[in-house]
């Protein structure tokens, strides 16, 4: 079976949705990036490309996604705020009804979180929030 790749749709669609949350905004900013620099300005969110596999049902042809945010943060003492960060990460994108340019987002859904230190000194966190999704088109 042919893969009908709707990853770029779905990744357009999961960044517009996170730069547009209310939650988020006051967190993040405008910082919702595909690639982040060096110079990055923390706090922010990087959403790698999708892992893609085929989806086939009956009607339907396109593609299984394994998408992952990132949370970069500076200077909090404690697990809370990153915390908060994947939470508000996961508010804005599960079950989300999000429209595609082509195709349609069948379900999201987001499957783990989980946070690390970042090794750029104390008080600099890491977090990785897991989502899985379905996108296809009638056949």
């Amino acid at each position: 079976m042919a893969v009908l790749d709707l990853s770029p749709q779905l990744l357009r669609a999961v960044r517009t949705r996170l730069l547009a949350d209310p939650a988020l905004r006051p967190l993040v900013g405008n910082r919702v990036r595909e690639v982040a620099s060096a110079r990055e300005e923390w706090p922010f969110l990087r959403v790698d490309p999708p892992e893609v596999g085929p989806y086939e049902a009956q009607g339907w042809r396109g593609c299984t996604c394994r998408l992952t945010v990132h949370a970069f943060l500076r200077g909090a003492r404690d697990l809370r705020p990153v915390q908060e960060l994947l939470a508000a990460i996961a508010a804005a994108l599960d079950e989300a009804d999000l429209a595609l340019t082509r195709g349609e987002l069948l379900w999201l859904s987001h499957e783990r979180s989980l946070v690390l230190p970042e090794p750029l000194g104390p008080g600099s966190w890491h977090g990785v929030a897991r989502f899985a999704a379905v996108a296809a088109e009638t056949v």
